[in-house]
């Protein structure tokens, strides 16, 4: 009992140091070009407009 005691400390104070963990694809700007240049507004609030009009809204004809 006194290892759960101090395992349940350790990430207790680990939460309050880093923070709670954020579930993985929480940000949408972290999925890539499929998300980034699927719409203007995307691109422009992951600051990827540049790369989507270069990269990849250019080669669509």
């Amino acid at each position: 009992m006194q290892f759960l005691t101090f395992i349940y400390v350790i990430l207790s104070i680990f939460v309050v140091v880093f923070g709670s963990p954020q579930l993985l694809g929480a940000n949408k700007c972290t999925r890539g070009p499929g998300y980034w240049c699927l719409s203007r507004e995307n691109a422009l609030s992951c600051n990827t407009l540049q790369y989507c009009e270069t990269r990849v809204w250019s080669r669509q004809g």
